[in-house]
This record gives C-alpha cells, sequence and structure tokens, in this order.
C-alpha cells in the first residue's frame, strides 16, 4: 500500500520516475505501508523500532520514504528484511548521491518486472540478458546496482514468497509446490526454501497455515 502526504502534486512525486519505481518495489517486498512526503531532511536514516526510513535531496527539502515494519518481528515477512534493507541502501546510493539516477535502465527495469511478475517461469540471468541484449555480467552487475540484491537472490525470494502463499493459502502437496517453482526438483526447493527463510516449507506449514497475514498488508487474491 503506497500512500502520498504533504505532496502538493502528485505528479511532482510520478515526475522522477526512478523514485516512484523504487517506492513500487519497497511495497511490493514488505506487503505494507510505504509513505512517500515531502519535508525538512530526516535526522536519521534507515533503522527504527517501527519503521525503516530514509531521506532523499529535493530542490525545497526532501522526500521522505517511510516502510512500515510488519507488527510480528518474528512473523511470516520477517525473512525479507534483509532484501529490503539492502534496496532502500541502494536506493539511498542512487538516489541521494552524487550520481543521481532519474530513471531505473530500462533492461534493469525489465528483468525486475519479469522476475516479481513471473518468478514460476524457468529462466537464468544468461536467457534474460540475452532478451534484453546485454551479457549476462552487466546486467548481472546493474540488476545488483540498482536494486541491492543479485537476481539470483531476488529471483530465489520472488519464488519462495509464492511458495509460502501456497503453504499457507492451499493443501497443495509440498512436492507439488514444488515443482511450480520454475523447474526445482523437492530437494532443491527445500534447500532454496531453508535458505531464504530459516526454516523447512513444513515448518512454515505448520506455523502459518492458520494464520492470515492481514496486519502485515493486503493478501494476494488466490483464484
Amino acid at each position: 500500500m503506497i500512500t502520498d502526504q504533504q505532496i502538493p502534486k502528485i505528479e511532482e512525486f510520478r515526475s522522477w520516475p526512478a523514485l516512484a519505481f523504487y517506492v513500487d518495489a519497497l511495497s511490493r517486498m514488505s506487503r505494507g505501508k510505504v509513505t512517500c512526503s515531502s519535508g525538512d531532511p530526516a535526522p536519521a536514516d534507515l533503522c527504527a523500532a517501527e519503521a525503516w526510513s530514509l531521506s532523499l535531496p529535493k530542490n525545497d527539502g526532501a522526500w521522505l520514504i517511510r516502510v512500515d515494519r510488519p507488527k510480528d518481528p518474528e512473523g511470516p515477512l520477517a525473512w525479507r528484511e534483509p532484501a529490503l534493507i539492502r534496496m532502500l541502501s541502494a536506493m539511498q546510493e542512487n538516489l541521494g548521491g552524487p550520481r543521481t539516477i532519474n530513471h531505473w535502465p530500462a533492461a534493469v527495469r525489465a528483468t525486475w518486472q519479469l522476475v516479481t511478475g513471473h518468478p514460476c517461469r524457468p529462466m537464468t540471468l544468461a536467457e534474460v540478458a540475452s532478451c534484453v541484449g546485454l551479457s549476462a555480467g552487466y546486467l548481472g552487475e546493474q540488476f545488483e546496482k540498482i536494486t541491492g540484491s543479485s537476481f539470483k537472490r531476488i529471483l530465489r525470494d520472488e519464488r519462495m514468497a509464492r511458495a509460502c502463499e501456497m503453504l499457507e493459502d492451499s493443501g497443495q502437496r509440498i512436492a507439488e509446490i514444488a515443482a511450480k517453482m520454475g523447474g526445482l526438483s523437492l530437494s532443491q526447493f527445500n534447500r532454496s526454501f531453508v535458505a531464504a527463510t530459516g526454516i523447512s516449507p513444513t515448518e512454515w506449514r505448520r506455523n502459518y497455515a492458520v494464520r492470515k497475514p492481514a496486519e502485515y498488508g493486503p493478501t494476494p487474491e488466490t483464484s
């Protein structure tokens, strides 16, 4: 959920495409409330008890970005915090540093949209790079510079986030869920799941299947 406070014109916020894309990405990763407002520069950045926040320079002050933290620090979204913090750090560097960008590079934007929109498709960095006309090494470098995380890490996390939803909201067997994760074998899926979340798929289902994460933001619709 994205909200805009104290902004005379929403168009002013949206006129900086890189900022708008970062805010959209943060909202997706946090599944919570992301607030973008204009005002005086914040005295401290990034981590706080209730929210992550940073300020970005603006002609007449600063953009203030606040991402509310989950109410339950042990809840089902806690495992995504490291990637979210890395993105905030990348955002600070790319929008508040000496080499401010106005847009995400087109190839990075297309890759992000593919990985987050269709994570269950089989794909490799080399295959995506070929589609956008870049070498895998260069695309990977640019992707990590903008998002703060590697292509492989974001793809894994997006797949495991989908798997978490299936474990919570469906009665599908774990092997059936694994088969939908881009061609992963059951053993590969289990290893990836533990690496991402810190617990096994079985433990995740036992801990969270009866919990509905309304306190963390909107729950994706299921068909």
